[in-house]
């Protein structure tokens, strides 16, 4: 567990600012993107990015719960932007299902549906749960050094329990990025709740490995075709060789301690990764967030470079 120290907002809250500062100053166009914002935090996070001359787009989703988490992309106010989109993923898996039958058989389906839910709990339709979710890709295209970068954030709904749901959403987020991209330049950075050896890594990183392995859905015909030859790399794999030994690291009381890769900064195109960010091979300490890490996910970055 945490010292309650290091859950303080305003202590995490002054870690965060020194680390964001530090790589805007020691680097040029930096852009950064950013999952968990909540609204207690966005005003305060708003006036740091405009004291620095930076704009930041954002989008809440979440509910009072969660103080209504979302995500967010802040960019140097210089920088020239040509066009913003928030797109819930959810709504995109939704324009893509059609109910198996029509008019009086739908009614009976759906009441035979809801009975067979009601009382078989495992008795679900991946399709159904994907698209219920409300997360949102935040997608943003710029001019940088005169050449067109696309640049998404999205934070993957934590659905382990549900492989055939994750499947669904990284197949999906992937080609909706690739496709509002339209073959310019492209980084999806974000926590997709997923590890390196999981298959919807592999459904986002290797050409070909999605066909037939998105699942049958129970109610719906389905006329989504996933992009299975346009796929990302991953910038900390491709200079490195290997995903970071780990980007999440939590503990919480009765269970054991969660440490694994769960983030990525995914691209295509003509472009080369220079440097990533150091991290640490092992995490120190009994859980994060501590003295000196304000999150329980480490801060992951790259410098690319057309060619």
């Amino acid at each position: 567990m945490c010292d309650p120290r290091f859950l303080d907002s305003k202590y995490r809250w002054n870690l965060i600012q020194s680390m964001l500062q530090q790589e805007i100053a020691n680097n040029k166009n930096t852009i950064i993107c950013l999952q968990e914002l909540s609204g207690t935090m966005l005003p305060k996070i708003r006036l740091f990015f405009h004291r620095l001359n930076y704009i930041l787009f954002h989008k809440l989703y979440g509910q009072s719960g969660n103080d209504y988490m979302g995500v967010g992309i802040a960019i140097p106010a210089a920088m020239k932007l040509t066009s913003v989109s928030f797109i819930n993923i959810g709504n995109q898996i939704r324009s893509h299902l059609r109910d198996k039958q029509s008019n009086i058989f739908a009614m009976a389906n759906k009441l035979w549906k809801d009975f067979v839910d009601k009382y078989t709990p495992n008795a679900f339709d991946p399709w159904e749960v994907a698209m219920s979710k409300t997360n949102i890709l935040v997608f943003l295209q710029v001019v940088v050094d005169r050449t067109p970068l696309c640049i998404g954030t999205y934070h993957m709904p934590n659905m382990w329990r549900t492989p055939d749901v994750m499947m669904i959403l990284a197949s999906m987020v992937k080609d909706i990025m690739l496709a509002l991209a339209a073959d310019k330049n492209v980084i999806l950075a974000g926590d997709f709740n997923t590890k390196p050896s999981d298959e919807y890594y592999r459904v986002i990183t290797e050409r070909g490995f999605v066909r037939g392995r998105l699942p049958k859905s129970r109610n719906y015909k389905i006329s989504y075709q996933p992009n299975a030859d346009q796929v990302l790399k991953s910038a900390y794999r491709e200079k490195n060789g290997v995903e970071p030994a780990f980007t999440n690291f939590a503990t919480t009381s009765g269970e054991p301690s969660f440490c694994a890769t769960l983030d990525y900064i995914f691209f295509n195109g003509r472009l080369m990764v220079e440097k990533v960010l150091r991290l640490p091979n092992w995490p120190r300490g009994k859980s994060y967030p501590d003295a000196t890490h304000p999150s329980d996910h480490l801060m992951i970055a790259a410098s690319f470079r057309f060619f």
